[in-house]
């Protein structure tokens, strides 16, 4: 964080304890073996801004196989959706974004800040900057919630997770034709006159195609690698990739090995898998919510509680070389002032060989500058790409 390099975590979580009345982070000073992201891990990893989103809220996955249909086709069957929706989704938001505020206020680590001149301030002073963000923009199709979530602090934002919404496709299911309704243009419109960047991660790509037309702004996909290397439902196409980049834009890697070698996923297995019963207790936990006979912050912090059984016992992993082979590719395709760190951590269950938490940031880099890329090419990558295109959309 002292040193000349800035560098920028686009897009990760953080571990948080779930009850009906709110949400806490867990433990976040403490450096817990096997966390991937925690303060020390930060720290350590000299990260100097981290985009913190409050995550997925309140999805499940009833399917028992969702890696398969995201492999060989767009899933169009109804199996994830989320608890909350309407002016509960708006609570949920806003409960996320509290949260944040309050794990800010409560450390002499973090700041929270809403510009690029609050990150290199809070840089200078030995602090992690900490940027509000959410993958699922939950706001009741009402633009004065997105308004008030702006006087919240919210300047980076992604637009759906896992389950679509009523006015935009998500990447794991499509209507047809999809995309952006008209009330998902306003969305982008409003968010272009506010001055929140814009990401497309987990976006379909219609929706990614209408997002492209409307803004007038750039654009990011703060988690996404290259259909090419894993054409895995969520990565971008080559057109995505240079699209983005072409408006000015960026595209932050993620470190799942699985979206670095198509292989990874392939060689998922072992595993229980989900059972036809837990499927049909999955489906009606969503219609007690939707009936009303449960409450969706209950039924969130149910589904949360516990252990999760993974889906697999066995996940193949990829190492540095491999995800720097995904740099390549990007940087050959859309030039290095174009791509970025997004990563994904903390709920990987298949990271990268070498850059495994926002510990080992600095060995990510470390593999890049062996591979040949310059000092200001590294630079560029680390952190301050994101700066360029946070300062030409936020402040």
């Amino acid at each position: 964080m002292s040193s000349d390099r800035l560098s920028v975590l686009a897009h990760l979580h953080m571990q948080r304890d779930f009850t009906a009345e709110g949400i806490e982070y867990r433990e976040p000073a403490v450096d817990v073996p096997g966390r991937q992201v925690d303060i020390p891990k930060l720290k350590r990893g000299g990260v100097d801004c981290i985009w913190l989103s409050e995550g997925a809220p309140g999805e499940f996955t009833a399917d028992p196989m969702p890696a398969r249909h995201a492999t060989v086709q767009p899933n169009t069957q109804m199996f994830r959706r989320t608890f909350f929706e309407g002016a509960p989704g708006v609570q949920r938001l806003l409960r996320g974004f509290d949260a944040v505020r309050r794990l800010c206020a409560g450390s002499t680590d973090l700041e929270l800040v809403t510009t690029t001149e609050g990150i290199r301030s809070a840089s200078a002073a030995g602090k992690i900057a900490v940027l509000l963000h959410t993958e699922n923009l939950l706001m009741a199709k009402d633009l004065s919630m997105l308004r008030a979530y702006h006087e919240l602090g919210l300047r980076v934002t992604g637009l759906v997770h896992a389950a679509p919404q009523s006015w935009i496709d998500c990447d794991s299911e499509q209507r047809l034709p999809g995309g952006l309704t008209c009330f998902g243009r306003e969305v982008i419109q409003e968010l272009n006159r506010l001055g929140i960047l814009i990401d497309v991660s987990h976006a379909s790509m219609s929706a990614i195609d209408h997002v492209l037309e409307e803004s007038r702004e750039p654009i990011v996909a703060s988690h996404s690698n290259s259909k090419a290397i894993s054409p895995i439902q969520r990565n971008l196409t080559d057109d995505h990739i240079r699209r983005i980049s072409d408006g000015g834009g960026v595209v932050g890697i993620h470190c799942s090995s699985a979206f670095v070698d198509i292989k990874c996923q392939q060689g998922r297995g072992e595993g229980p898998g989900i059972s036809a019963s837990e499927r049909e207790r999955g489906l009606q936990l969503l219609d007690d919510v939707r009936s009303g006979r449960l409450d969706p912050f209950a039924a969130e912090a149910g589904a949360r509680s516990g252990v999760a059984k993974p889906l697999y016992a066995r996940f193949p992993t990829v190492g540095l070389d491999a995800l720097v082979d995904t740099v390549d590719y990007m940087v050959n395709l859309a030039g290095y002032e174009h791509v970025g760190i997004g990563t994904d951590f903390e709920f990987l269950e298949d990271v990268i060989e070498g850059f495994s938490g926002a510990h080992e940031t600095p060995q990510f880099l470390a593999a890049l500058e062996a591979r040949g890329y310059s000092r200001r090419e590294v630079d560029a990558i680390a952190g301050e790409n994101f700066m360029r295109v946070m300062a030409e959309v936020i402040d």
